[in-house]
């Protein structure tokens, strides 16, 4: 019999992760993430889905016309802003409501928290069924290649993934990789280096050399044919 985390456990999984200084740190710094880097994927026009929103830190800054948030977790609806629409789903019913009409889905340190590849392959393909012509799906997504045994000190990490095998997947998919970014951001906020100001943040996303040196997490652009 397989027995799975439901959302009141994921919700206190996040809680012994993070402490509330960490959580307030991690909301300043997905603000200036979405302002100088993620925006520029995004028109404000668009329709935006996030998949695995957690707390709502992309949803909530990102600026769409519409915007909306996928996750199990009880506590999502409570950090989504008013603008948000939140679907209290797992991500293999998303087409079920979305199908067709989003113009941008965001995934951020989700994959690897489903139970096997095919698990991935399965939601890669209802992304890719909820997204319009020409839409486009960004991943940030930790590489087990360069986290090494780091990427299984959380407790919820079931599926390894690289930078390689992702975009594999997403080409059988359908999708198109439109850009690659391998080596990006670093593991994670509470385990390793990472930029803890605004102005380090700042400096870390225009400094290519800070990259490849600190980045443990790679970003995809794919793109669903017009």
């Amino acid at each position: 019999m397989m027995i799975q985390l439901n959302g009141s456990d994921l919700h206190s999984l996040y809680n012994t992760r993070f402490s509330v200084v960490e959580r307030i740190r991690k909301q300043q710094l997905w603000k200036i993430f979405c302002e100088d880097f993620l925006q520029r994927y995004v028109p404000a026009s668009s329709t935006v889905l996030d998949i695995g929103a957690g707390t709502c830190e992309f949803i909530n800054y990102i600026h769409a016309k519409k915007k909306y948030a996928l996750d199990l977790n009880p506590a999502t609806s409570k950090h989504a802003n008013s603008d948000v629409t939140v679907f209290k789903l797992s991500a293999d019913k998303m087409d079920k409501v979305l199908r067709g009409t989003v113009n941008v889905a965001f995934m951020s340190n989700f994959l690897e928290h489903l139970d096997n590849k095919d698990v991935v392959y399965q939601i890669l393909k209802k992304t890719y069924r909820v997204l319009s012509p020409g839409g486009k799906l960004l991943i940030m997504q930790p590489d087990i290649k360069r986290a090494g045994n780091q990427y299984w000190d959380f407790f919820d990490h079931k599926t390894p993934i690289t930078a390689k095998s992702l975009s594999e997947a997403l080409l059988s998919v359908g999708f198109s990789i439109k850009q690659l970014i391998d080596p990006f951001m670093p593991y994670s906020t509470n385990i390793s280096w990472i930029p803890t100001s605004v102005f380090l943040l700042k400096i870390y996303l225009r400094f290519r050399p800070l990259q490849l040196l600190f980045g443990k997490q790679f970003f995809v652009l794919a793109e669903k044919p017009s």
